[in-house]
């Protein structure tokens, strides 16, 4: 309605603003058509199909699953696609600000919907309780590594009082706190309630090789090239990196080896 009136004479503000606007999106809109969209989106590789298998395993079981290793392998945005593609399933993130037994209840209730959950631990808790029971979902708790052990304990009391299903994800710190030398009685208790658990420290050549498939980039020479990339810190997420930037220059035609290579150079430089 206000590009309507500002194209009739009627808008009785400065239109310049607007017309900036409409000016910024027709330009976007006219490099998004001369870069012709190839992405295929989330790809089920190998390693993301073993943590999806985790995660079904967790919900239909009812029980604590951990997943754990290093970034970059495709672990949250495969926790993304399944909570995508499945019925109650909610997915929070710690962090430093959310790493406390309050403020992660409180995320998750916010995940929940529950928009007026009391802010103290003890009625947060009981809400958050009652919500879950008889669900039958999956409750999803990435860079868990944040977490420490109230929370944690806090975390199995709910799974084993609710019996929804609960997935702890993060770097290694998530297992090595519940094993190793931190394995002390408290820790041991909640390390005996962990049905599964799956440790991924590495991206895998089958992985890299899904990625080019879905992207219909051929060729040793290409190919050769993503996996070196996918050796680098960051993994499979730089190398999605790479190839989106790749196409990109390729405005519809073929990734090519120096095409990835030059998107690599414009990241790094960037970084």
């Amino acid at each position: 309605s206000t590009l309507s009136q500002v194209l009739n004479g009627l808008y009785k503000a400065d239109p310049v603003k607007i017309v900036e606007k409409l000016e910024n999106w027709l330009r976007l809109r006219e490099q998004r058509d001369s870069n012709p969209s190839t992405d295929p989106g989330f790809v089920l590789t190998p390693t993301a199909k073993l943590i999806m298998d985790d995660l079904t395993y967790a919900q239909i079981t009812e029980s604590i699953v951990v997943i754990y290793g290093a970034s970059g392998v495709g672990k949250s945005k495969t926790l993304d696609e399944y909570q995508r593609t499945n019925n109650n399933v909610w997915k929070v993130t710690a962090s430093p600000s959310r790493s406390s037994l309050t403020e992660c209840l409180y995320e998750i209730a916010m995940e929940l919907g529950m928009d007026q959950a009391p802010r103290t631990k003890g009625p947060l808790a009981r809400v958050i309780r009652q919500r879950l029971k008889g669900s039958e979902g999956l409750l999803i708790v990435d860079e868990a590594d944040h977490l420490d052990y109230p929370t944690l304990e806090e975390l199995r009391i709910l799974q084993e009082e609710t019996g929804v299903g609960m997935v702890l994800v993060g770097n290694n710190k998530v297992y090595t706190q519940l094993t190793g030398g931190r394995r002390n009685e408290d820790f041991a208790r909640l390390f005996s309630r962990i049905a599964k658990k799956r440790g991924i420290h590495k991206t895998k050549v089958a992985d890299v090789r899904a990625i080019a498939e879905a992207w219909h980039v051929g060729g040793s020479t290409e190919m050769n090239v993503m996996i070196q990339i996918s050796e680098r810190p960051g993994g499979l997420r730089l190398l999605t990196k790479t190839i989106k930037l790749a196409a990109m220059f390729a405005k519809g035609a073929v990734i090519t080896e120096q095409l990835l290579r030059t998107a690599l150079a414009e990241l790094e430089t960037n970084e």
